[in-house]
C-alpha cells in the first residue's frame, strides 16, 4: 500500500515538474540567461517547503516510512567533494536542462535529454560509491 502511495506521489510530482516548466530545457536556459524569472520562484518555494519539512522532521522526530530508521538532519561542514559534486551537477544541469527529479519527468515525457541526464546521474552514483570516504 505504501509503495502505491509513493508511486502516485511520484507521478503527481512529475506532472508538477512538467507543468511548472522545470523539465523544459528552454525554460531552464532562459532562467540561466536571466530572461525568465518564474523558475526562481519555483525553486524558492521548493527551498521553503523543504526547510519547513526538515524542521517538522526534527521537531516530531519522524522516522523513515519504509525502514523506520531515524532521519539524519545534522549539518556537516562542506568539503572539497561537495564543491566538486556541485560543479559537476551544475554543469550537467546547464547542459541538459535537468537535475535528478526533472530528468525522470523528461524521460516520462519523451525528452531525449532526460536519458543523457539519467546516464550522468548513474555515473555519478557509481563514482560516489567508489569513493573510499563513503
Amino acid at each position: 500500500m505504501i509503495r502505491a502511495f509513493f508511486l502516485l506521489a511520484g507521478i503527481a510530482f512529475g506532472f508538477v515538474l512538467i507543468y511548472s516548466g522545470v523539465s523544459n530545457y528552454d525554460v531552464i536556459r532562459d532562467m540561466f540567461l536571466f530572461r525568465s524569472f518564474h523558475l526562481y520562484g519555483v525553486l524558492g518555494v521548493a527551498v521553503i517547503v523543504s526547510f519547513l519539512f526538515v524542521q517538522l522532521i526534527k521537531k516530531l522526530n519522524i522516522k523513515a516510512l519504509l525502514t523506520k530508521e531515524e532521519i539524519d538532519t545534522s549539518i556537516t561542514k562542506p568539503d572539497k567533494y561537495h564543491v566538486i559534486g556541485g560543479l559537476i551537477a551544475g554543469a550537467g544541469w546547464a547542459l541538459t536542462g535537468a537535475c535528478p527529479g526533472p530528468a525522470l519527468a523528461q524521460i516520462g515525457y519523451g525528452t531525449l535529454a532526460g536519458l543523457f541526464t539519467f546516464a550522468g546521474i548513474m555515473l555519478g552514483v557509481y563514482l560516489y560509491g567508489r569513493n573510499p570516504k563513503v
